[in-house]
């Protein structure tokens, strides 16, 4: 059956179909002349394959000799890569190879094919263009060189073998841009030498007139040259050649440069590269001259540190007192080759100039290997290098002395690269953030910004000395060279130079940096620290005693140099100083600017703001409406305790001292404001601005006034000077925002008026209504009765001084029936008073408990007066006996009434009058909330002192106490042996006659008398003058008179008299240890030693 054929094998033949195989992987093409040659067996006489013979597709083209080329490759190539045999899947097979060769054909409508112009445009313009615009300009232009020989070669091509046409370069130029990667390294290396690179010269090809040349003249010796079969010759070669390279090639007459439908030829494009295809390259490449090798030869006979290098000097020459360079030499032949003190083995004697060695030394200054000094690689420490090469002129003692002095140095500077390096790597290496805990608080590693910023400056410290010493190895050798100015160098000389420069700053920075490290570690044996370990030390320093400390370290080191006329290292120092100073400065500026951060009962944890743990302000956490917030929410940091107790450091430098205080007050004020929606910038309604804070870094602050600053002092002032005004002003600000805004005056008499009784309308009603239910027995501590009588008082009074609404009574306590006994029964009465925000930062509960206390005493006083002065006699009295009892009585009654009323003039005059009246001056001239809040502590304290509440008058305190239950006492009694004579003030007083006859005055005197009488027996003498001269110790160390009497006490077991004179006795003591109390209080130095002398000079009409 046969077989339809292809459209491949069914297309017209060529003129060359005859001498071509079908297949591309037969044998070579032959040659335009050659003759017939049978077709090959392999390609001609096979069967057809299913491909070949399967109907055209109604996509298909007609086969060309590029498709018929390709058959076998793209069969090939869909098998490898798919994996299909038309054995297999026959239908899948050729819809692949069609697809494969539909892309790969170049003659197909949309194939990848593209013509030189566009070509030349594309490589031009996208490849050359985007070198030269990445500044890749060795690359630009290496390209457009290798372009311009591609072109330039493309026609001598001549190989029979090539199979690359003209027609079809930009093709295969296109495919290899498109399979390049982007440029490497190596690729702009490469191109920096491409254009310098010398070409080879191509060989020439032969021609046949050559090879016709040679002998012999006739034979088939050229048979199979140059690719022609076996038994074929060339004939008239003469006329063929015509002495020229035969066209050998296979490119046909359609691939012709000037044939109709091709692309441009080379000659028509316009050339990629200015210039001449053959210029030379000449101009890239130092010509080669002879004094080349002399000028390399000069450069290593100043290669001092090779091993083949000689000094150009005899060392053999005796020693001449002279010559300086005989003694180096002839001092090591004298002590020998196997010397001691020898620095260099006999085996190796090299000796250098002294300029190179001090190049050598300065490159070691620099940290830099060199000849002369080594430096250890475990702790870091130079020494002499024992194969340093000699100076001349210096012994082996002298060289190592001064070699000694430099690797010192290099040791000092060296540690400090080290300590440098090592804070840098701490800065850029994460630490992960552990939670806190116990080990957590006790050691941590140190996390410092003050550190950072000391090292940074030492840092620019170790650059200006590598700047120095690379500026002095210029020096020489720009002298060296003829070009600089003439030089006198020498290892002497440099020393000084170093020193006289630098002054030892890196000796001063090492030893506190070594001194800092053992309070760190809690370490005596500091030097045993590596201070480039610092970032990895465990210590339970916190970071602000670490930043003052160090900050304090460089400031007395800065100041201990100026003393001792050391003005450079004290000037280096003072610069180390000032860029150390700057974390905390900075902290400190938005401390100021922005206020405290306040931190609110509704904000989570990462909502709140805090403070750095450097800054010397500490954050305790506590809510803004807390009372306590503003005396404790933000506090100083606690010193911590150095070196075995023996030294404490404050979180605070040195010398910000005597400013913090007001920076405290300040950041409080400004926060305290912004919470209120008062921003300090703004202007007031008054139209007053006030100052803005204009802020200047911490070195340029220290460099205005670095010719006045020697001390530590002279920076707080200038410290002082800069942010003073900001911090009253800001304080200023926020205490008229109180005063005006938030009533304070109106709130604080209110306070006064309430606790301290000082409007006697009001608070005498309601007192008098509280001692009507003491004297009915009724519950007289219930919290409705109190506070419906308190507000029944107030609006019938029409008091506007005080808003009923803010104040609330209770009890607290089960001592309210005791009332009747004793007057401590009232200690339970709590009067609350609601004080408004942010005034409760000024009346704190500790204030208000104060205040309290104060009004207790006060209404303690009252009670006892009361209760005296509604003890009245009703009328007259038949009995005799009974009348003179009365008079006793009555005589008792005023004894009480009168230090009662003694006791609460002093209180009411001289103690509340008078301190009000003082506070209220001071408190107006108040510059800030701080300064409120300490004068009205001062205030309060000194009532507390004067009415006998405080420690130091505990005594007196319990003496009064005694008196005022007394008077209670007095009443009962009165009561019990009056019986229905006695009567309340409440009821209608009937007054006694008072007439009193000659008779019963004499009586009166002989019958009582209620001090003690003039004796003139010694034994109440020295009784008298003991009591007396025991009152000051009394007052100090002993505890007041308790009260003989009990609430128990049974009155009718002693008969009248006894019981009267106990009682009376009781009294004269408790009084006239009352007297002795403030007198001697009044011979103190306290404020309140006029009051207590009011006092003792009221007491002593008790005895007259």
């Amino acid at each position: 059956m046969n077989t339809p054929t292809s459209a491949s094998s069914a297309r017209p033949h060529s003129s060359l179909r005859v001498q071509r195989p079908l297949s591309s992987l037969s044998q070579r093409p032959p040659s335009s002349l050659s003759s017939a040659r049978p077709p090959s067996s392999a390609s001609s006489f096979r069967p057809h394959s299913r491909v070949s013979t399967r109907p055209s597709s109604r996509i298909s083209r007609p086969a060309t000799r590029q498709s018929t080329r390709l058959l076998p490759l793209c069969q090939s190539l869909v098998t490898q890569v798919t994996g299909l045999s038309p054995d297999a899947d026959d239908e899948n097979f050729r819809t692949a190879v069609d697809f494969t060769s539909r892309n790969l054909e170049y003659s197909i409508k949309a194939g990848a094919s593209i013509d030189m112009t566009a070509m030349d445009k594309h490589f031009r313009g996208y490849h050359v263009l985007k070198a030269s615009i990445n500044s890749y300009d060795g690359l630009a232009d290496a390209l457009q060189e290798s372009y311009r020989k591609a072109k330039q070669q493309a026609k001598e091509l001549t190989d029979f073998d090539e199979r690359i046409k003209l027609s079809h370069l930009p093709d295969h130029l296109q495919l290899l841009i498109l399979l390049a990667s982007a440029p490497s390294s190596a690729t702009h290396t490469f191109a920096e030498t491409y254009k310098d690179a010398r070409p080879s010269k191509p060989q020439e090809p032969i021609t046949w007139k050559e090879i016709l040349a040679e002998e012999p003249f006739e034979g088939q010796h050229w048979e199979g040259v140059c690719g022609l079969p076996a038994g074929s010759t060339v004939e008239k070669w003469e006329t063929r050649s015509g002495g020229s390279t035969p066209s050998l090639s296979p490119w046909d007459d359609d691939d012709s440069l000037d044939g109709d439908g091709t692309p441009p030829s080379f000659e028509e494009l316009p050339p990629p590269v200015t210039g001449m295809p053959g210029e030379s390259n000449s101009h890239h490449r130092v010509p080669y001259q002879q004094n080349n090798l002399e000028l390399i030869e000069r450069l290593k006979a100043n290669q001092y540190w090779r091993e083949d290098w000689k000094i150009d000097v005899d060392v053999s020459r005796p020693f001449d007192i002279g010559d300086p360079s005989t003694l180096g030499p002839a001092m090591l032949r004298v002590l020998g080759e196997s010397g001691t003190l020898a620095l260099v083995g006999p085996e190796r004697e090299k000796y250098i100039h002294e300029r190179d060695a001090v190049r050598e030394v300065l490159m070691c200054l620099q940290g830099r290997k060199n000849l002369m000094i080594y430096t250890t690689s475990d702790t870091f420490s130079s020494v002499p290098s024992p194969t340093a090469p000699r100076l001349l002129h210096f012994t082996l003692t002298a060289q190592s002395s001064i070699l000694g002095a430099f690797a010192q140095m290099t040791t000092t500077v060296c540690h400090l690269r080290k300590f440098v390096c090592a804070i840098f790597d701490s800065v850029s290496t994460v630490h992960e953030i552990t939670p806190s805990g116990t080990m957590r608080l006790l050691t941590h590693n140190i996390r410092s910004r003050t550190i950072e910023a000391f090292a940074d400056a030492v840092d620019a410290q170790i650059r200006i000395f590598d700047r120095w010493c690379a500026g002095k190895e210029e020096a020489i050798c720009r002298a060296s060279a003829g070009c600089g100015d003439p030089l006198v160098v020498s290892l002497l000389s440099l020393e000084k130079d170093v020193q006289d420069t630098f002054s030892g700053t890196f000796d001063v920075v090492l030893d506190i940096l070594h001194r800092l490290v053992g309070y760190i570690c809690q370490s005596h044996s500091r030097f045993d620290q590596a201070v480039w370990n610092m970032p990895n030390m465990p210590t339970r320093l916190p970071s602000a005693a670490v930043s003052a400390l160090l900050l304090d370290l460089l400031l007395q080191a800065a100041e201990e140099q100026w003393s001792m006329g050391n003005v450079s290292a004290s000037d280096s120092l003072a610069t180390v100083f000032a860029k150390t100073s700057e974390p905390i400065w900075c902290i400190i500026e938005k401390w100021l600017k922005d206020g405290m951060p306040v931190r609110n009962v509704w904000d989570s944890l990462d909502d709140n703001q805090t403070l750095d743990e450097e800054f010397f302000i500490e954050d305790n956490e506590l809510p803004l409406m807390d009372p306590d917030f503003w005396a404790d929410g933000y506090g100083l940091r606690s010193p911590v305790v150095l070196e075995d107790r023996e030294r404490k450091q404050l979180a605070v430098p040195a010398f910000l001292g005597p400013l913090v205080d007001h920076v405290l007050g300040a950041g409080k004020a400004v926060g305290l404001l912004r919470m209120m929606g008062i921003y300090f910038f703004s202007e007031n309604e008054t139209g007053e601005k006030y100052p803005f804070l204009d802020w200047k870094i911490f070195a340029q602050l220290f460099k205005s006034g670095a010719a006045s600053l020697r001390d530590s002092e002279s920076l707080s002032h200038l410290i002082s000077e800069e942010l003073s005004a900001y911090c009253l002003s800001a304080c200023l600000r926020l205490s008229r925002v109180l005063t005006e805004e938030c009533e304070l005056s109106r709130h604080l008499a209110a306070v006064e008026g309430l606790y301290l009784m000082t409007r006697g309308d009001l608070i005498s009603n309601f007192t008098d209504v509280i001692f009507a239910k003491m004297d009915s027995q009724q519950a007289w501590n219930d919290f409705h009765f109190l506070n419906s009588a308190f507000r029944d008082v107030a609006e019938s009074t029409n008091s506007d001084w005080i808003d009923a609404s803010l104040i609330r009574l209770s009890y607290r306590g089960t001592k309210a029936a005791t009332i009747s006994n004793t007057v401590k029964a009232i200690d339970g009465l709590l009067v609350e008073y609601a004080v408004p925000f942010p005034l409760t930062y000024i009346f704190t509960p500790s204030v208000l408990q104060s205040y309290r206390s104060l009004f207790a005493f006060l209404l303690q006083v009252r009670r006892a007066k009361c209760v005296l002065e509604r003890i009245l006699l009703r009328g007259a009295v038949t009995n005799v006996g009974s009348k003179f009892e009365l008079k006793v009585l009555y005589a008792m009654r005023g004894k009480l009434s009168w230090f009662i009323n003694a006791l609460f003039n002093f209180l009411t005059t001289n103690v509340i009058h008078v301190q009000v009246l003082k506070f209220k001056s001071v408190f107006k001239e108040a510059k800030s909330l701080d300064e409120m809040i300490k004068l009205h502590n001062d205030h309060l304290e000194t009532l507390l002192c004067r009415c006998f509440l405080d420690p130091t008058t505990s005594s007196l305190s319990k003496a009064t106490l005694s008196i005022l239950d007394m008077c209670i006492h007095f009443r009962t009694f009165f009561t019990t042996f009056a019986g229905d004579t006695t009567h309340d003030i409440s009821r209608l007083s009937i007054s006694m006659r008072r007439h009193r006859s000659r008779r019963q005055r004499r009586q009166r005197k002989d019958v009582i008398g209620f001090s003690e009488p003039l004796s003139t027996d010694p034994e109440g003498d020295t009784d008298t003058d003991t009591d007396v001269d025991m009152g000051t110790d009394q007052i100090e160390g002993e505890e007041a008179l308790e009260p003989s009497f009990s609430a128990t006490l049974s009155y009718a077991e002693e008969d009248f008299s006894t019981r009267l004179e106990k009682m009376s006795g009781e009294l004269d003591g408790l009084v006239r240890y009352v007297r002795r109390g403030a007198e001697s209080l009044a011979r103190g130095t306290s404020d309140s030693a006029s009051a207590f002398g009011v006092l003792a000079f009221t007491l002593e009409d008790w005895d007259s």
